[in-house]
Formats: structure tokens, sequence, C-alpha cells
């Protein structure tokens, strides 16, 4: 593993959150990022049914150059042309919301952290064999704090982070259960705070966030 993905893996379990990022905009967010990042987030997951999705992520990723600590990555990945999208834009991640052998096996090739969704036990199985990184728990509202607790016995192995349902409550809750990490979207960034570039709320929420789950670690 390379040195920038191990230090990835490593940011993500001693922060313990992913901004996810889905949004109608079409202007750069890299403000957002800096928002993020001064309220103690580091990792930022753009999804890929974002407007050119590739060009937020290179924006990023070129603003962030000389900061060894900022990760982006692109979510949603859904086929392999998406993920070279991604991996071309500088995408240091891939998630999905599904576990497709295929554009997984094509994004762990291309040497992005992998991330995959999954929603049973099996499935999350077979991801972690196949060598996924981080095993996506989704959607969120089925993979609850107590489903989380329920795998831990036998399957304490997988990294595992929820998306979905996270939120306040929930996300000090999934960090208690065993998650390495938690992917809040709106609850984190909401749509009115990115097209209205409110960065100051996005920065004291994010700090709060990272206040709630590092008193669960």
């Amino acid at each position: 593993m390379s040195d920038r993905r191990t230090h990835l893996l490593e940011t993500l379990r001693r922060t313990r959150i992913i901004s996810v990022i889905r949004t109608a905009s079409d202007e750069s967010l890299v403000p957002l990022m800096d928002a993020l990042y001064r309220g103690g987030v580091r990792i930022i997951e753009i999804t890929a049914t974002s407007p050119h999705f590739e060009q937020r992520i290179r924006e990023i990723r070129e603003a962030f150059a000389d900061v060894s600590d900022c990760f982006v990555g692109a979510g949603t990945i859904l086929t392999k042309d998406e993920a070279d999208l991604a991996y071309n834009a500088g995408a240091d991640f891939a998630v999905s919301p599904v576990f497709d052998e295929e554009v997984f096996a094509h994004s762990k090739a291309l040497g992005m952290v992998t991330m995959p969704g999954c929603m049973t036990p099996s499935e999350a199985f077979r991801a972690w064999k196949s060598g996924a990184d981080v095993v996506k728990a989704f959607p969120g509202v089925v993979c609850t704090p107590q489903w989380f607790s329920d795998l831990r016995g036998p399957l304490g192995m997988i990294a595992m982070m929820p998306t979905g349902n996270v939120n306040e409550t929930t996300a000090p809750q999934y960090i208690k259960a065993g998650a390495i990490g938690v992917g809040i979207g709106k609850a984190l960034a909401s749509e009115e705070q990115i097209i209205g570039k409110d960065w100051a709320a996005v920065e004291r929420q994010a700090a709060r966030y990272l206040s709630l789950v590092a008193s669960h670690v």
C-alpha cells in the first residue's frame, strides 16, 4: 500500500469522518473543503451525481496539494468510466453504494482506496475477502448502530463505515458500535449552505461532529 493510501486510512481512523457531498452546484468546492478542514474534517467525498464531479475533485486536489492530510475522493462510482474520471482527476478513494466486482477490481487496480457498499454480512465478507479497504454499510437506515454491534462479534476484522442515517445522535453511536468512521452528508454540509456559501456554519458543524465522535472513540 502506498504511503498516501496508508495515510488516508490512518487519517480516517483518527478523525472518523468523511464529508459526503452530493450537490447540484456547479461551482468550485475548494472553499467548502477549506471550511471543513478548518473545522477538523480532513476527508471529502464528491459523488459522481454532482455536476462535473471530476472537476470538483481536481480543483480540491490541486488547491490542497501541499497539505498532506487532506484527501478527496469520489462517491456513487458505478462504472469503470466513472472510476477512470475520478482517478484521472486525482481522487484518493472510490466509494460505491454497491459491491460490483468488476468496478471494484478496476478501482483497486488504479490504486485508489476502495469502499464498496454492502448491506448484508455475506456481502461485507465477500468485499473484505476481495480486498476492500473499507466496507461502506449502506443504507444507514438499515445498517443501524445496533447492526454494527451485532456484526462486531463474527466480523470484527472488517473496517466498516455507514453512510445515510448519520446525524448528531447516531454518529457517536456508530463509532461506539465499532465503525471505523462515518460518512456524513447534509447534516454536516447542507445544499443550502453550499449554495449560500455559508462556510462559517460548515466549519462550526465540522468541529461539532469531530468533537462528538472523538468522545466515543
